[in-house]
């Protein structure tokens, strides 16, 4: 079957030589780096940043703090905790940056001068208490500080591509880790480089005498970057994640990055904050929860079986979809919640890919009695869900879940349920015509390396003719029916087991 798009062998090969000639190019003009700092000082609730441009560029500029974060699904107002922006002139002097009225923007500069560096603050403290998903907010405390880089770093429009050299001041006896580096953690000063304005808003920045690091080896090494506001076990939290990250590596059996960070915060909850969810990063994961979740030898099954299952799924996400990804997902829109149709794909999909690397690891009838009750689990979501969820078109409901996917669970639940269910049932269908000698796997396996040659989003209705020339089996029939609204979700046929 003939691949469409942005996806034909011919357009790969195009791709690749062109990807190339560009990476050349770009390394000939050599652009220079934007010379970032993050400075805080124990006990105040502020960090304080600074851009520096050498050589200064022209004013008037834009400057620009996110209101969006890849994965989110929803808009945060950043914006609103950053104060005193300002600009200096190659002559040092200070001019305030001018608010828009309505987008998280500030016009910097006179016309006719040159900027050379900008500097503001933002309300760390002020932003956890009015921010109350712990995944949003940066976090400070006595001892501690935990940074996520799209909350506190902004850009200036049109620079979001050019190569950043980041430097963090802290106290000089608080260690510091940015997960940009690797371990073991600075004192009181350390440094990070990042490729583009992405690659340092999707990474974070810890310190604190309470930050515990430690690094367990593996094929794609581990690093546990702890802070617990009361009893913990780094050594089970980290094995237990280890065996996550090993399991998910095989499934996909590729090593894209080096190093892996779970930023794993154990607090006693704020009143009325929320601490039931984790976010993924490009090669980390934001893991907030309340104490009583923590992990020691003597936790219960179950509680275990959860928290692995979770480490795995936000695992998955570090290759879908931050390196297989729809339309929408990249290049990303900062300043709003970009509009995706392929959430059940990011969601679904990686969901499901969690499931099967866990499985896999398993013994036969065990695996087979998780994979299967992990997938009733998700047909009970289907037929629970109201009646105007049930009928929503798969897009329309991956649009609506593009703004509300956290704040309306229904809407988040329901978009990934039937992601993976879809996913389940490609995945029976290939295994039994290819008689078990392929599954979703290979077709996984190979929207990631063309991704990676094309460099571009694929179209949702490329799917099954890209999984078609990976597995040689027709799974459309599958993908449209997916489509549809599910007026009748509850009584779906469930995928077969194995």
């Amino acid at each position: 079957m003939t691949v469409r798009g942005c996806f034909s062998p011919l357009r790969f090969s195009i791709a690749l030589v062109l990807g190339l000639f560009l990476a050349l190019a770009g390394a000939a003009q050599g652009q220079p780096a934007i010379a970032y700092r993050l400075q805080y000082v124990a006990g105040d609730g502020y960090v304080h940043v600074s851009l520096r441009f050498s050589p200064a560029i022209s004013a008037p500029a834009v400057f620009v703090i996110p209101r969006s974060y890849p994965g989110g699904y929803s808009v945060v107002p950043y914006d609103s905790f950053v104060e005193h922006v300002r600009s200096f002139s190659g002559i040092g002097n200070p001019g305030e940056g001018q608010k828009e009225l309505d987008g998280p923007r500030w016009d910097v500069g006179q016309r006719g001068d040159s900027i050379s560096r900008i500097e503001y603050d933002v309300d760390v403290s002020r932003m956890e208490r009015e921010l109350h998903s712990a995944i949003d907010t940066s976090k400070v405390r006595s001892r501690y500080l935990g940074i996520l880089g799209y909350s506190v770093f902004g850009y200036v429009d049109g620079m979001q591509d050019q190569p950043i050299d980041l430097q963090v001041d802290a106290p000089h006896d608080w260690p510091i880790f940015v997960t940009l580096s690797h371990p073991p953690p600075d004192a009181g000063k350390a440094s990070a480089h990042a490729g583009n304005y992405y690659e340092l808003a999707d990474s974070q920045v810890l310190m604190g005498p309470d930050l515990q690091v430690r690094t367990f080896p593996g094929k794609i090494s581990l690093v546990m970057a702890v802070y617990a506001e009361g009893e913990e076990d780094v050594a089970v939290e980290g094995r237990l994640a280890r065996e996550a990250l090993d399991n998910v590596q095989a499934y996909f059996g590729t090593i894209p990055f080096q190093q892996y960070t779970v930023q794993l915060e154990l607090l006693r909850p704020l009143t009325g904050h929320d601490y039931g969810f984790s976010q993924e990063h490009l090669d980390s994961g934001t893991f907030s929860f309340s104490l009583e979740l923590a992990i020691n030898k003597d936790s219960p099954d179950g509680l275990r079986q959860s928290k692995l299952f979770n480490y795995a799924h936000h695992m998955a996400h570090c290759w879908i979809p931050k390196r297989a990804y729809g339309v929408g997902y990249m290049p990303f829109t900062w300043e709003v919640p970009p509009v995706i149709d392929t959430i059940w794909f990011n969601e679904g999909f990686g969901r499901y890919a969690a499931i099967e690397a866990l499985a896999d690891s398993m013994p036969g009838a065990e695996g087979t009695a998780f994979r299967a009750a992990q997938l009733a689990r998700l047909r009970a979501i289907l037929a629970d869900a109201p009646v105007f969820v049930q009928q929503m078109p798969l897009l329309v409901l991956s649009r609506e879940a593009s703004f509300v996917y956290e704040s309306d669970f229904r809407i988040g639940r329901n978009i990934f349920a039937r992601g993976a269910l879809m996913a389940a049932e490609m995945d029976d269908r290939i295994r039994e015509q290819t008689a078990g000698k392929k599954s979703l796997r290979d077709a996984l396996r190979y929207v990631l390396q063309q991704c990676a040659i094309s460099q571009r989003p694929f179209k949702s209705e490329e799917l099954p003719g890209i999984f078609a020339a990976a597995t040689s089996v027709d799974v459309h029939e599958v993908f449209e029916r997916w489509l549809g609204p599910m007026p009748n979700a509850g009584s779906q046929s469930p995928p077969a087991t194995r």
